[in-house]
């Protein structure tokens, strides 16, 4: 045998076999077997070679690093046509890469850079209520309201460069330095003058164009809790944060210190972080780096699994100190102090007490907010005195799922203050909001900045009824008319590219008190009417790297809006949205 293989394995299990004691022809055939099974059980397994012939690498030989490319050999091994790690194109980011955080930098380990160019285009076309102008080449108006119809396109460019240390597959990072420069790029037409800028003399159209560092930070891996990597981190910078599950109090980019970090296995989660807010440019909503003299404060706790599997509670707390002075936009417009009432300074100090939750009972899917809200104004503009601030605000979304569609329902409730010159303020505002609920950005309400006698009835992004000038740029009322939302959806995966939702909302004015002060009329109804939305999202290469979105909506008015804006007739918007990725 072992002038014909070289396999010691051979060797090895034929001296295993006892040695028959028959010295007869049976003996030897009994001893012969059983080595002729284990050559050819090894034969199959693995092949023996001969005398000096190269072995084959196995799978699993070691290397000395898992990051190579192909055609070089590592460890002297030779990697195979198929590796994962085949070097790709340049513009390929869903093959290895070593711009997308694939392939460690400078012969390192664990030293990567990821870069993401994002560019998205925004065209809309709306009917909104906008304010007559007073010149300009046509006839005077007769009306306060003029003609409503709008175009607005916006384009933004943005640039990620992250560059971090760890390999981030079963622990955070050790740090992270990114950088995120955006490109923006404006375009309004009204039919009304003095509406784009202050000066009628501009006319009707407004350009822009906006450059910023959106985001530059630094985020360091203080310590573990556990072996199972439970940390503690930090971020500090210009960094993005939302406040709770869909952002009903707070969700900006801003100047802050965020710690944070995880405990008993991930169940715990948690966040402490100080923003002391930059001023935003009017026209692209951007960080503009110049202090607003405002300081947010908040720390909230997630616990997974409570009450119930699947299912995520919150509690949360945010301190918000808002002391702008006197402001005006960058189209020379009065934003702080509101050009309302007494025209004075306002001290804003709000305390947000806040339990929220998302998650699934079986196929039942929950996301909830409560929040109370306490403190003071020096001097609210519209109640032209302090006032104490007492307010509440309450979400639920209750959805099934239903192979590949989702019925839904939402409810929102914001109160409304009931007597505007008393010195309680009970309508509540939010710090800066930009929730994802209901509707979001398909619906009308929600997406559309209602102008009302220097202030706003509704701001962009945001379902509040809170009569601010502006959500980025202005302060928090708490003086103002609330409001009731009650809607259905339907979402439907219709195919893996292709989403689309539909659906309906009423709209209520909580109280109309402040309403009917400030616009000097009784008897506003608190109805504000029906909308109907749809939206759809095409993905057609079934990746993020290009999403085409379409949305409409349109608001039916009942008497409470009509009241307020002089008209009945119907408002609406239409928008694409084309978001490309690499």
């Amino acid at each position: 045998m072992t002038r014909w293989f070289r396999c010691r394995q051979v060797h090895r299990v034929m001296r295993s076999f006892p040695k028959p004691t028959l010295s007869s022809w049976r003996g030897r055939i009994l001893r012969i077997v059983p080595g002729l099974f284990a050559v050819v059980a090894l034969a199959a397994v693995t092949p023996c070679q001969q005398a000096g012939a190269p072995q084959p690498p196995r799978d699993f030989d070691p290397i000395q690093s898992r990051w190579f490319a192909p055609g070089r050999a590592v460890g002297g091994i030779q990697p195979p046509e198929y590796s994962i790690n085949e070097r790709a194109s340049a513009w390929n980011p869903y093959r290895q890469n070593a711009l997308k955080g694939d392939f460690p930098l400078f012969g390192t380990e664990d030293l990567f850079f990821a870069f993401t160019a994002t560019n998205r285009l925004f065209f809309e076309t709306r009917e909104v209520p906008t304010g007559s102008g007073i010149t300009g080449p046509g006839p005077v108006a007769q009306t306060f309201f003029g003609d409503g119809k709008q175009t607005f396109l916006q384009d933004d460019l943005a640039l990620s460069f992250d560059l971090f240390r760890g390999q981030q597959a079963f622990k955070p990072v050790d740090w992270r330095l990114r950088i995120t420069p955006v490109f923006n790029y404006t375009k309004l037409d009204i039919q009304e003058v003095g509406g784009v800028v202050i000066d009628p003399s501009q006319g009707t159209t407004r350009q822009r164009g906006d450059v910023t560092l959106q985001e530059v930070f630094l985020e360091y891996h203080l310590f573990d809790l556990s072996d199972r990597y439970d940390f503690a981190s930090v971020e500090i910078g210009v960094l993005p944060f939302r406040s709770d599950f869909r952002g009903f109090i707070f969700e900006d980019t801003n100047l802050g210190v965020r710690f944070f970090g995880n405990a008993d296995n991930n169940k715990w989660q948690y966040n402490v972080a100080v923003f002391d807010q930059l001023d935003k440019d009017t026209n692209s909503q951007l960080n503009r780096y110049e202090d607003r003299d405002q300081t947010v404060f908040v720390a909230n706790v997630y616990r997974q699994d409570f009450p119930v599997l699947g299912y995520t509670s919150s509690a949360s707390f945010h301190y918000n100190a808002d002391r702008r002075g006197v402001e005006f936009d960058d189209n020379n417009f009065l934003i702080a102090p509101k050009p309302v009432g007494n025209f004075q300074r306002n001290k804003v100090d709000a305390y947000y007490f806040g339990w929220a939750g998302e998650g699934h009972f079986g196929r039942w899917n929950i996301t909830h907010a409560l929040y109370q809200v306490l403190g003071r104004e020096s001097q609210n503009e519209i109640a032209a005195r302090s006032v104490d601030i007492n307010a509440r605000f309450a979400a639920l979304e209750l959805s099934y799922d239903i192979d590949w569609w989702r019925p839904r329902a939402f409810f929102l409730y914001a109160s409304g203050d009931s007597d505007p010159r008393d010195d309680d303020a009970t309508g509540f505002d939010a710090i800066l909001d930009a929730p994802n609920f209901g509707g979001g950005q398909f619906s009308f309400w929600n997406s559309q900045a209602l102008k009302l006698v220097g202030t706003g009835l509704t701001q962009p992004g945001s379902p509040l009824a809170d009569l601010q000038t502006s959500k980025t740029q202005g302060q928090s009322n708490f003086v103002n008319p609330g409001v009731l939302l009650i809607g259905g959806a339907v979402d439907a995966e219709l195919t893996p590219k292709w989403r689309a939702q539909a659906g309906f909302t009423y709209l209520r004015f909580d109280k109309t008190n402040s309403l009917e002060f400030l616009l000097q009329a009784d008897d506003i109804a608190k109805s504000i009417g029906a909308e109907v939305f749809l939206g759809t999202q095409y993905r057609p290469f079934l990746t993020n790297n290009v999403i085409l979105q379409f949305g409409a909506s349109a608001l039916f008015p009942d008497d409470g809006f009509a009241r307020v804006y002089d008209s009945n007739d119907i408002v609406y918007n239409v928008f694409t949205t084309i978001i490309t990725t690499w």
